[in-house]
């Protein structure tokens, strides 16, 4: 027995200094040098900076996490479905274009050793997604997002900038401008008495995190160099660049701004013109990390050629205060079919109403515009200037409200709204929960919630939002 011991232990040694030996030189033979998260064996951990990203295995094994940071890995694959269990290591039948899966190694195939990134729709996921771009497969990316759970494991969400050999794509933090081409000279404070100009606007906005909007609103000034949307008696908004001379060098998106006083504009009154000298006011949002502009439903009018009338000008010289205090976002998480926007200011009460659409219409096809609930509490739906506006449909197994890409809902309580839960439909053609888009926004000014099912592409519609029934809780 004592022999037997004895060769064990002299086994067990032999293999730990082989080992500890063969470890000794890798800690100085990092493939390519430095910390590169190249799928080499290393102990140097990245900071989550550009210049040295985390790997992979920083962030699972380590447990780094952040926003905004970058992470080097080779794509490895995709999540066809809805569960990450189903993932395939290939480029080949890849129909997912919002995801990709990345690992610290190229040949990695366990879905114990990858991270989902979730791709939103801009240059990032048409460059890195695996349908569009299959020759991506097994190549080096280097990424910028933030840490969050997708598909039930830690992954990368809310990708800003993207590089793929020597290309970039998207709006790299830390560089100037965002690296959104931001030109010319910022000017202005953002006050009352000094407004920013176009360039000052853009630099503001290119500070913030993808799909980030500012904690305070800011005036701007200058000239209308193009009108996108012009001020209609149907949504009382208008979008248009402004820069200092009218030129496009330089331009700031004023996006969906009300008219003057912080009301929407109304038949007979002066529209938008190119040439036009104008100062709004407005919170500054950074979407989808690639797109500067003022946040919808933050933003109106305070002057026009020098006229002010439609309204006060915000009278307060600070942004924030008073009557013209900006309203704040809510939070928005989806659970499955269930959609829930959350106002983080208050705590939720046990008083709770509920809405289902079919107490409310019966005829398949019906407009849906504006419904009251037994406590007082207003739902207001709106096309928010999109051709499909929210309608009404019902049939065998289904009835709901179907919202559209871009349209509105607001919610006027009749008390503080804590939160409110969507529970929605499946549109079982496509597999597809219609919790609406996952660029979809959420306003909350005093008692009322704005929700916007926002989508920005050229073509395409987005996520539907189809409404089984609403459920309100009211605060505290």
């Amino acid at each position: 027995m004592k022999k037997i011991f004895f060769s064990m232990l002299v086994a067990t040694m032999t293999a730990f200094t082989f080992t500890s030996c063969e470890d000794v030189p890798a800690a100085y033979e990092i493939p390519g040098g430095g910390n590169g998260g190249n799928g080499g064996s290393t102990e140097t951990v990245g900071n989550g900076t550009a210049e040295n990203p985390y790997t992979v295995e920083d962030i699972k094994k380590h447990g780094a996490t952040g926003s905004n940071v970058f992470v080097k890995a080779y794509i490895v694959g995709f999540v066809p479905e809805k569960a990450i269990d189903d993932a395939k290591f290939t480029a080949e039948g890849c129909e997912a274009v919002s995801n990709v899966l990345i690992a610290a190694s190229a040949d990695e195939t366990s879905v114990d050793n990858v991270m989902p990134v979730q791709l939103p729709v801009g240059d990032v996921r048409n460059a890195i997604n695996l349908k569009d771009n299959p020759t991506n497969i097994k190549q080096e990316v280097v990424l910028c997002g933030n840490i969050e759970a997708y598909f039930g494991k830690t992954g990368l969400k809310s990708v800003v900038w993207a590089k793929l050999g020597d290309k970039e794509f998207g709006a790299k933090p830390g560089t100037e401008g965002g690296g959104t081409g931001i030109t010319g000279t910022p000017k202005g404070t953002g006050t009352k008495d000094d407004p920013f100009n176009s360039v000052a606007a853009n630099t503001e906005a290119a500070k913030l995190a993808a799909n980030a909007v500012s904690e305070q609103g800011y005036y701007i000034k200058g000239k209308v160099v193009s009108v996108k949307e012009a001020f209609s008696a149907q949504y009382g908004n208008a979008s248009f660049y402004i820069s200092d001379d009218g030129k496009a060098d330089g331009q700031f998106l004023v996006f969906r701004s009300l008219y003057l006083g912080n009301q929407k504009w109304t038949e007979g009154q002066a529209n938008i013109q190119v040439g036009d000298e104008v100062v709004v006011y407005g919170k500054l949002t950074n979407y989808m990390g690639n797109t500067l502009e003022t946040a919808q439903n933050t933003t109106y009018l305070v002057s026009v050629n020098g006229k002010t009338e439609g309204g006060s000008t915000g009278g307060e010289d600070k942004p924030g205060t008073g009557e013209d205090k900006p309203a704040g976002n809510g939070n928005i998480a989806i659970d499955g079919t269930t959609l829930t926007l959350s106002n983080p200011s208050v705590q939720a009460g046990a008083t709770t109403v509920e809405m289902v659409p079919g107490d409310f219409y019966t005829e398949n096809g019906t407009e849906v515009t504006t419904i009251t609930l037994k406590d007082g509490t207003k739902i207001v739906f709106d096309a928010n200037g999109e051709k499909n506006g929210p309608k009404y449909y019902t049939g065998a197994n289904y009835s709901n409200i179907r919202v559209y890409k871009n349209n509105m809902i607001t919610f006027e309580g009749s008390k503080a709204i804590a939160k409110i839960e969507f529970i929605c439909d499946v549109d079982k053609n496509k597999n597809v929960n219609c919790v609406g888009n996952e660029t979809a926004t959420v306003v909350i000014d005093g008692k009322k919630m704005v929700y916007t099912n926002v989508f920005k592409e050229a073509s395409g519609g987005g996520v539907q939002l189809r409404i089984n029934k609403i459920v309100i809780t009211y605060a505290k």
